[in-house]
């Protein structure tokens, strides 16, 4: 609203409260009406002022900025991290760990320990793919490729299960038997004194 307008109106209200003593009731009236006329004009004239600001200031927003609720809802759907292998690896485990029934984390630390997730690696002593399964203990659990990764880590994930099964749910003992033999573990009713054994296991259980 203009200063200058608000200023006359009060001087315009001024002097009709001093007129107030003049019996001309005509002259008053058309003082009052004058002053709601131009107040009213005001009014008017501020509220088409502050309506054309607001628009102003809604075009000045970038139609292509993402409103709070979209952003939050682009963060919500972020993917997972892969915490080891590639997504058909890591798929393949969660498969071969649910079929047997052994915890997912076990499997996938020994195929780290084992491999460090390459399907295609061979150890020095012939054991072979992502589980490592020496040829003699492949065949007999049925495996007929040891470097095709389902094959191979359904393979050994039966393995594992059957030294678990052996043990009790000893996982010290299964991990054992699954790096020395079952044999070593029963010839020393424990794990066998073997560093490669001993730490094998504590790279893998911590």
């Amino acid at each position: 609203m203009d200063v200058s307008k608000i200023q006359l109106m009060i001087q315009m209200q001024a002097m009709s409260m001093l007129r107030k003593r003049s019996d001309n009731s005509f002259s008053s009236g058309m003082q009052s009406m004058t002053f709601q006329s131009l107040l009213d004009a005001a009014l008017a004239e501020s509220a088409t002022s502050n309506s054309t600001k607001n628009k102003t200031v809604e075009r000045s927003i970038p139609s292509y900025m993402p409103s709070i609720s979209s952003q939050q809802q682009a963060d919500s759907t972020q993917a997972p991290e892969v915490s080891g292998g590639t997504p058909g690896v890591n798929q393949l485990i969660q498969k071969a760990a649910a079929y047997h029934g052994i915890d997912e984390k076990l499997v996938r630390s020994v195929v780290q320990a084992e491999s460090n997730f390459d399907p295609d690696v061979t150890s020095h002593a012939g054991a072979q793919g992502l589980m490592q399964l020496m040829p003699s203990t492949a065949q007999g659990l049925g495996v007929m490729d040891p470097f095709d990764p389902e094959e191979n880590l359904m393979g050994g994930t039966k393995y594992l299960k059957q030294m678990l099964d052996r043990y009790d749910g000893n996982e010290k003992l299964a991990l054992a038997a699954y790096n020395a033999g079952p044999g070593n573990v029963d010839k020393y009713g424990g794990v066998p004194p073997f560093r490669e054994t001993q730490n094998y296991i504590t790279k893998i259980l911590g």
